[in-house]
């Protein structure tokens, strides 16, 4: 059986909405920059529908930070190639956990996210 690593988000009310994904790192598709302040990334279907299941981050703003596109998509790597195999709390709000389970150098306070929305299909 092959090691695989199943990344987690979370909304902040997760409790009353149910938006949160676990996905397998093999389900992955890729990341886009789509504000000065927001990333998606996006991950193949859980349910098997032709469109995406994608999770929003919002983070600091490339005004403050030019490099944070680059930023996010180093973390979003580093979890996706993380040779342990394990589940990984990438950014559960309502629990206010970052990079749980992954030896990261950019914790949140790297990224300041404040806001995670999951879209699944």
């Amino acid at each position: 059986m092959t090691k695989e690593n199943f990344l987690y988000f979370a909304e902040a009310d997760v409790a009353t909405t149910g938006e949160a994904l676990c996905a397998p790192a093999s389900s992955f598709l890729g990341l886009d920059p789509i504000s000065a302040t927001t990333t998606r990334l996006s991950f193949k279907a859980q349910s098997g529908a032709a469109v995406d299941d994608d999770v929003l981050i919002t983070h600091a703003n490339i005004s403050a930070d030019a490099s944070i596109h680059r930023k996010v998509a180093a973390w979003a790597a580093r979890a996706l190639s993380n040779p342990a195999g394990k589940y990984i709390d990438m950014a559960d709000l309502e629990l206010t956990l970052y990079n749980e389970g992954v030896n990261a150098t950019v914790a949140n306070g790297g990224l300041l996210m404040s806001t995670v929305a999951v879209t699944k299909a």
